[in-house]
């Protein structure tokens, strides 16, 4: 099992708090994952594991691949209702939606983040169901359909709770109601507007953490095409991508290629553009977009073809739809393996580092991290204490939880001779050489350090370093 990284070690450790902790810490850092902390509580309690954490994702993706496959036959019906065609037929529609679905299945992508203990796939269901809501809603016949109206409304601020950049599906709801079904655009804006206001102050509450991501920079181009070769796992899939955008006009199934494009593609480049303004650019707040990926590439399966006779359109759609799905899962099957790989499948070796101080410390040593701050690394005491019995955190001024920070306060920069004065051994968990520092109390530590002791081992993992100082 692939160790977690920082972010997933912060969402156990925070889990693990009471749920009155949680509802400190929350107040001023990480207010837009809290409904995924207090889940992970109720459901887990304070023996919470990364393991159990990741069990969410897992059971969330898991359900999305069945509401893929229905909101997908519910588009592909509402075509053939719409225009008429008799070749949009129900098996056409089953048939695409299970194309949808089993690329969702075997997209690397989506394997990553369905293993994440963090709310990446939870964010995916919840838009694939508030999609769903929509496509049910605005299909239903005149006088029905009020039920699923509510339900669309209501998926607004549960999007919101989750991840506030998802709310660009919402280019994909008003471009599929324009284009497709633009007599049911006043309860559509009712709805919306009454969702979207419900989750205003929320909204307002999240904007006033924005440092949190202070730390993102405006992304150059090589990020926009490194995400979409990540997101699909291949060039041969990317490829297969662009086919799709490229044949869109040949697509039977109009309502599929608009959700498919403005779901599944748009948001991508969208957000890289708005990202050079403000930047929110990062790969995992994009997962909810891969959903919509699945549709554009399911819609291939209604490509007009040149024969008509039904038993030839059945059986060449049929090879299109094995195809699409071999193509990504194929050409992502080594992805797939790293993303299981235990050092590096997440990109970090935290439990590793842990392991290490656990096999080598001695009773009395100490232990720094260097760069504190927002590199975090500091949770890894959090997640696997019983590694770390035998050490001493030497900068810690208050902890965790009664400072109801993510990792602790640490001491200032005058306190820290003393804090190390008569240790002999000290551990330095941090990035690799040479050091970060990432304020006054850091390039102190390095500077005592570098002046009283001298370094006698170092070990580096994935991303980590775990050096060991002995006293001059």
């Amino acid at each position: 099992m692939p160790s977690p990284w920082r972010d997933e070690a912060v969402t156990v450790a925070v889990a693990r708090r009471s749920a009155s902790d949680i509802w400190a810490l929350i107040q001023h850092v990480d207010l837009v994952h809290a409904p995924f902390y207090f889940l992970a509580h109720a459901l887990f309690g304070a023996d919470v594991s990364t393991t159990d954490v990741r069990w969410i994702s897992v059971v969330a993706a898991a359900l999305t691949a069945p509401l893929l496959a229905a909101l997908t036959c519910r588009v592909v019906a509402a075509d053939a209702l719409l225009t008429g065609r008799d070749d949009l037929t129900p098996n056409l529609a089953r048939l695409t939606g299970l194309t949808a679905a089993g690329l969702w299945i075997v997209t690397p992508f989506v394997s990553r983040y369905a293993q994440e203990a963090r709310p990446y796939a939870v964010v995916a269901l919840l838009v694939t169901a508030s999609t769903y809501a929509l496509v049910r809603a605005a299909s239903a016949r005149p006088g029905t359909g009020r039920g699923w109206w509510v339900v669309f409304g209501v998926s607004m601020p549960l999007v919101i709770s989750m991840n506030t950049i998802a709310l660009l599906v919402g280019l994909a709801h008003v471009t599929w109601l324009l284009l497709v079904h633009r007599d049911r655009w006043k309860p559509a804006f009712a709805a919306a507007t009454l969702g979207g206001l419900s989750g205003l102050p929320l909204l307002w509450l999240q904007m006033q953490q924005r440092g949190q991501v202070a730390f993102l920079q405006a992304p150059g181009p090589e990020l926009l095409t490194g995400h979409i070769d990540f997101a699909l796992g291949s060039g041969v899939a990317v490829a297969l991508a662009a086919a799709a955008v490229l044949l869109s006009p040949l697509l039977r199934s109009r309502g599929l290629v608009l959700l498919g494009l403005f779901w599944g593609a748009v948001p991508v480049p969208l957000l890289w553009a708005l990202s050079q303004l403000h930047p929110f650019w990062t790969t995992r707040y994009l997962v909810f977009v891969a959903p919509g990926t699945c549709l554009l590439l399911a819609a291939l399966v209604t490509l007009i073809l040149p024969t008509r006779r039904p038993i030839h359109r059945r059986l060449a759609r049929a090879g299109i739809a094995v195809l699409t799905v071999a193509t990504v899962g194929i050409g992502g099957l080594h992805l797939q393996g790293v993303f299981r790989d235990p050092a590096r499948g997440h990109g970090e070796d935290l439990r590793g580092a842990a392991e290490y101080v656990a096999e080598n410390a001695r009773p009395g040593d100490g232990i720094l991290f260097l760069p504190d701050g927002d590199y975090r690394y500091r949770v890894v005491l959090q997640v696997y204490p019983e590694a770390f019995r035998n050490v001493r955190d030497l900068a810690l001024a208050a902890d965790p939880v009664s400072s109801a920070t993510l990792v602790g306060v640490e001491t200032t920069p005058a306190a820290m001779p003393a804090a190390m004065r008569g240790v002999q051994r000290v551990w330095v968990v941090g990035g690799h050489s040479p050091f970060v520092t990432a304020g006054p109390t850091d390039e102190v530590k390095a500077r005592l350090l570098s002046t009283q002791y001298r370094l006698v081992s170092d070990e580096e993992l994935r991303v980590f370093s775990v050096r060991l100082y002995e006293a001059r």
